[in-house]
């Protein structure tokens, strides 16, 4: 049972880089509004009563995820453990202000859950090592903040359009929403040696993943 667990697990690892190997890689940066993941989730998470001021009114990191330039992502792309000493190592107040799980306590044994997940399903696809992968994901924070029309708009509704021309325009960002809520933004990114370089256009894949409606108002949330 074992030997047959290990030969599909390898099959699958496999046929990921067969299919990176097909088709060029980019990144999709993936952006979340906390106050509006709060408002989806009822506010039920320790981060949505607790929060940092940074979270309530800036974007915050998701995840930074290979992606086809095609169709489809890579997952799961080799089987290497989340390093627990990186938070440390990148800097963990750093990490939980641009990175937080607002899912759990601060103190909980449970806070890396997130950054872990992350590594797991999407890092581990990046070619990167665990240090740059967290670190560079970062930086893009900095390369491209918090839209000040978004930060303005805070508490209000505001218009989707100028959101997006805010980002790039319409084939460069893909919103997401909740009940026309925003809770988080898609930004594509080419990339060389795994370290992201600059914005792109959007495969179709991801711009159709845009879930917030161009004719009606966004509703920007705030924590306060």
């Amino acid at each position: 049972m074992f030997l047959v667990m290990f030969l599909v697990k390898s099959l699958i690892l496999l046929m990921n880089c067969v299919k990176s190997m097909s088709q060029s890689l980019e990144y999709v940066y993936a952006y979340s509004w906390t106050p509006g993941f709060c408002y989806q989730h009822q506010y039920q998470y320790p981060g949505c009563i607790n929060f940092e001021h940074y979270w309530a009114t800036n974007l915050t990191i998701h995840g930074l995820w290979s992606q086809y330039n095609t169709t489809g992502y890579p997952s799961y792309c080799t089987d290497e453990p989340f390093n627990t000493s990186i938070p440390e190592l990148v800097g963990t107040s750093t990490m939980i202000q641009y990175w937080p799980n607002v899912q759990q306590d601060l103190d909980s044994p449970e806070y890396d859950s997130f950054w872990e997940h992350e590594w797991t399903k999407h890092g581990t696809c990046s070619g990167l090592s665990q240090y740059d992968y967290f670190n560079n994901a970062i930086q893009l924070s900095l390369k491209i903040p918090t839209p000040d029309i978004l930060y303005y708009s805070i508490g209000t509704n505001m218009s989707g359009i100028d959101l997006r021309n805010s980002l790039g325009g319409n084939e460069y960002v893909s919103l997401q929403c909740y009940n026309q809520h925003l809770t988080g933004i898609y930004t594509c990114w080419n990339q060389t040696n795994g370290i992201p370089i600059s914005q792109i256009k959007c495969p179709d894949t991801v711009i159709n993943e845009d879930s917030c409606k161009n004719s009606d108002k966004i509703m920007i949330n705030s924590l306060d």
